[in-house]
């Protein structure tokens, strides 16, 4: 499977970020939030990734370079005029020759990708769009599907809409080639304007896949703050390494059993993914590897005690894989601990 990010737009809803950086550029806890779409890709093992870029492309094209760093293989399908969010994606059919998923550039997510293509293939769609409950629909696309998951209405940011739908587009799909293959679009074409239109009409195989997982578009500035405070407020379980201030970690409760989990300084969170048939062989391994821990009261979890100082809870969350909590007084300290089990785990997924 390939894995496409649309990032060529010009983000003036994002104004005054975009004046001097493309939106996918712009930073959350200083990376680009870009960055977090490439590594989520990257752990669910796609590595042939596709860049559409237009606006201010360079500046992406120099910090990415050819996904070397990030153990991913980047190809960048230059557009020399807007496109559209689909355009990009037509004129590369010759590219796309296997099944892909397409996350736009604005979108700060933790997506389960391995759900969302588990569905895609189980329903034998053409096209899944992920979709996820909002408390104010109409500032996107509405999807309206029926109890099988089928799409039957698709209405982009309506003034007014009677219907009690919250499933919005998160701009996220998952894609057959066979839609760019068979339909002929040309020029600057849009998913919500042009290609879902003529799918519906032709009662293609479109389905909806609502996420429970977080999603945020960083589109406007105020989706933007958001985003940065869900981020700041643990909000988002991710892939990536993070060593937060836990006078940051509010809504983090009782994390080793304690009252107050600020008695030392920093915690680092990672997430390991981990296929369900693999993880009571992981758990096992865990905890005969671990002498010095003591099972958690709860069955899915492990709590170690470290001989200096501070902390491990790991974590088996049936969606995703292992959740990783280290606690230290030290950033560097944290960040060893939670290294040292991730790595672990990982190694264990091949036994």
């Amino acid at each position: 499977m390939k894995g496409v990010i649309l990032a060529g737009g010009e983000g003036k809803r994002l104004r005054p970020y975009t004046l001097k950086t493309p939106k996918p550029m712009v930073p959350i806890m200083n990376k680009p939030v870009m960055e977090y779409s490439i590594k989520l890709l990257k752990e669910f093992g796609i590595t042939d990734i596709y860049i559409t870029i237009f606006y201010k492309g360079d500046s992406i094209k120099n910090y990415f370079q050819n996904g070397e760093d990030w153990g991913v293989n980047i190809t960048y399908l230059n557009e020399y005029k807007p496109l559209g969010s689909a355009g990009g994606i037509f004129k590369a059919k010759d590219l796309l020759d296997e099944p892909f998923i397409i996350i736009s550039g604005d979108a700060f997510t933790n997506l389960s990708i391995e759900d969302a293509v588990n569905f895609h293939f189980q329903k034998k769609a053409l096209v899944t769009i992920v979709s996820k409950n909002v408390e104010n629909p109409l500032e996107y696309g509405i999807c309206q599907s029926d109890e099988n998951g089928k799409l039957v209405s698709f209405v982009e940011k309506p003034n007014d809409y009677k219907l009690d739908v919250q499933q919005v587009n998160t701009g996220i799909y998952v894609m057959d080639p066979k839609v760019i293959r068979e339909y002929s679009f040309l020029g600057e074409t849009d998913f919500s304007r042009d290609v879902f239109p003529a799918l519906l009409r032709n009662n293609e195989r479109v389905f909806v896949y609502n996420t429970p997982d977080y999603w945020r578009d960083i589109g406007s500035p105020d989706s933007y703050r958001k985003a940065r405070e869900d981020y700041l407020r643990g909000y988002v379980t991710e892939v990536l390494d993070q060593t937060l201030n836990t006078d940051w970690l509010e809504n983090i409760d009782s994390l080793n059993g304690e009252t107050n989990p600020h008695n030392s300084k920093y915690i680092t969170r990672l997430l390991v993914p981990c296929p369900s048939y693999k993880k009571q062989e992981v758990l096992n391994l865990l905890f005969q590897d671990q002498h010095d821990g003591r099972y958690s009261n709860r069955p899915e979890e492990i709590f170690i005690s470290h001989w200096s100082g501070g902390w491990t809870r790991i974590i088996d969350e049936p969606s995703k894989g292992f959740i990783i909590y280290s606690k230290a007084s030290r950033r560097n300290l944290a960040k060893e601990f939670a290294n040292y089990y991730f790595k672990k785990i990982k190694q264990w997924q091949k036994v």
